[in-house]
């Protein structure tokens, strides 16, 4: 939630799934990948930043193959990235409330 003092702490078994799940989409895993803060101000992201990897993402250009029936249809992937989850909105009759549970867990975006 980030208070005073605490650093980020890098989680090695979120990149080792990340670049499986990148591995069987068929993307190129990059030698070189980093994070950034991304800046922006919504009441479910305590920090007004979260740590992602936009500029230099963990792997590009995969794909995906789905079986409809009839025939196989292909969805590209852009990218697969990490970052860490924000809170999330829960909006009720007359007020919103803010769950804070899983903010700063990692997560993987998966972007077609």
């Amino acid at each position: 939630m980030g208070f005073p003092g605490t650093l980020p702490v890098f989680n090695r078994t979120a990149l080792d799934y990340a670049i499986k799940v990148a591995l069987a989409l068929g993307c190129k895993v990059q030698e070189y990948t980093k994070f950034d803060r991304k800046n922006y101000f919504y009441p479910d992201l305590p920090k007004a930043y979260q740590i992602s990897q936009y500029d230099l993402p963990l792997s590009l250009d995969g794909f995906l193959n789905i079986d409809t029936g009839e025939n196989i249809k292909r969805i590209g992937i852009t990218r697969v990235h990490m970052e860490e989850d924000a809170g999330k909105l829960i909006h009720e009759d007359e007020v919103s409330l803010v769950d804070y549970n899983r903010t700063g867990i990692p997560l993987l975006e998966i972007v077609s």
